[in-house]
């Protein structure tokens, strides 16, 4: 029945799509009714008016967040979507809020992440009122608009909202996620060597979001003198070619500016990325350049985590994770923020004090942002219904999975992510050209729509 329903409606799905996904919903400066920016608060309106134009009950809760509902039952299961998305970055085919298709995809920021399976489900829900599934349990999607950032966008729900029973979030792959790292953001400290007679470091930024791999690195350079500026030029054109870097470096009078460009990726897997930051350093560690053993210190910061001291691995999630995904020159005070992705059997604080041991005493560290460790029993009914599900759309072997990922399985009981990324594909999420292939979004409406209905009455 709901795939009779998705093929009678494929365009308008594939319209409604397209029109999402063309609200720039990143992060901005607070509006009337918008705490996180006008483009969230734009994703949010249209998601929830397309939504009563069905039929189905909505409520924004003061532009934090928002859910629809159907049913009628005071006891609910949910399933967590956000409209937030991260910045474009460049290095885009097509222009990242076109949402262009082309060979059967739609490009755009978001698509996968998180805006297109947020519309696969507000589908799914509109299916189940209009083909009259009466499940046992109301069924409510909340909208978030901070999943990016802070996620105040949950605590401001659960402050008025009661917890569901379970659910589900469609912001992984499938078959399903039961366990996710935790997540911790340290920011370090160096204070500026303001009096070294060195080539003197005056700006240098890299990184938007503490969750990417920054794609790009600045800085500026005074040699004091235009000699010394050509001198130092030259040795760092020399590095950038040894060290194959991709920058450009431009000289005026005393002062040398550095642009240095990586390749974006999701925080959670590091080494898919072409880090900027550290290519910044790996650059200045070589040269007579102020806080030359703070760019040594930093340059061998590696993704597993060694130089730090905080390396390690358990059997169900795997080995920790780490990325220097932002830092700035700031009022004289060197600024590094590195995410890492911790396995569950391990510790927070150890980590950081641990990270304090193999830094010099000057270095001021501190826990900027923390997630704890997530781990669902694969047992559960919950991954069982879902599970079953799963099976009777995907012919193959596979079994529930881990991630470094964090989702909004981690606000409520009994939730796991479940889908929207197909095995053995990827939809580049957070990276240049993100994708979802349209075959998948329209499936995905089937799969939700069977999900929603099991986890409602079996819950």
């Amino acid at each position: 029945m709901v795939n009779q329903f998705v093929q009678e409606r494929r365009e308008q799905m594939i319209s409604s799509l397209q029109e999402l996904l063309r609200i720039e919903s990143t992060k901005g400066h607070p509006v009337p009714g918008g705490p996180f920016g006008e483009g969230p608060a734009k994703a949010l309106t249209y998601m929830l008016s397309f939504a009563e134009s069905w039929g189905l009950r909505t409520k924004n809760l003061d532009g934090y967040c928002g859910y629809v509902e159907y049913g009628d039952t005071d006891e609910y299961i949910a399933v967590l979507s956000h409209l937030d998305v991260v910045p474009a970055g460049d290095g885009w085919t097509y222009p990242p809020f076109d949402a262009t298709i082309v060979n059967g995809k739609v490009y755009a920021r978001g698509a996968i992440d998180d805006k297109g399976p947020a519309m696969s489900t507000l589908w799914s829900l509109i299916a189940l009122k209009e083909l009259g599934v009466k499940p046992k349990r109301k069924i409510r999607l909340i909208f978030g608009l901070d999943e990016e950032s802070e996620w105040k966008c949950m605590d401001y729900y659960f402050r008025y909202e009661p917890k569901p029973l379970g659910g589900f979030t469609p912001d992984a792959h499938f078959p399903l996620i039961y366990a996710e790292k935790g997540l911790a953001t340290l920011r370090i400290e160096v204070p500026a060597d303001a009096e070294s007679m060195a080539a003197q470091v005056l700006q240098f930024s890299g990184g938007e979001r503490f969750n990417v791999v920054p794609d790009r690195a600045v800085a500026t350079i005074d040699c004091h003198s235009e000699t010394a500026a050509q001198e130092y030029g030259v040795k760092l054109r020399k590095a950038i070619r040894d060290l194959q870097l991709n920058a450009h470096i431009e000289l005026e009078e005393s002062r040398l500016s550095i642009v240095i460009e990586g390749k974006s990726a999701h925080a959670s897997r590091p080494e898919t990325g072409v880090n900027a930051i550290l290519r910044m350093a790996q650059l200045l560690s070589g040269g007579t350049v102020s806080n030359s053993s703070m760019w040594r210190t930093v340059s061998a910061w590696d993704v597993s985590g060694r130089a730090l001291g905080i390396d390690g691995a358990d059997e169900d999630t795997g080995p920790l994770t780490m990325a220097l995904t932002k830092a700035e020159l700031r009022e004289d005070v060197f600024q590094f923020f590195i995410n890492i992705r911790f396995p569950v059997t391990h510790n927070v604080e150890q980590i950081v004090e641990t990270a304090k041991t193999y830094l010099p005493d000057k270095w001021h560290v501190s826990l900027v942002e923390h997630l704890a460790p997530l781990r669902v029993d694969p047992d559960s009914p919950v991954v069982a219904e879902l599970m079953k599900v799963y099976r009777s759309f995907f012919d193959d072997d596979l079994g529930p999975e881990t991630t470094g990922g964090a989702t909004y399985a981690r606000t409520i009981p009994n939730a796991v992510a479940f889908g929207a990324l197909f095995p053995g594909k990827s939809g580049l999420a957070h990276e240049p050209d993100e994708y979802w292939e349209l075959d998948d979004y329209l499936t995905c409406i089937e799969i939700y729509a069977e999900a929603m209905t099991r986890l409602a009455n079996s819950l």
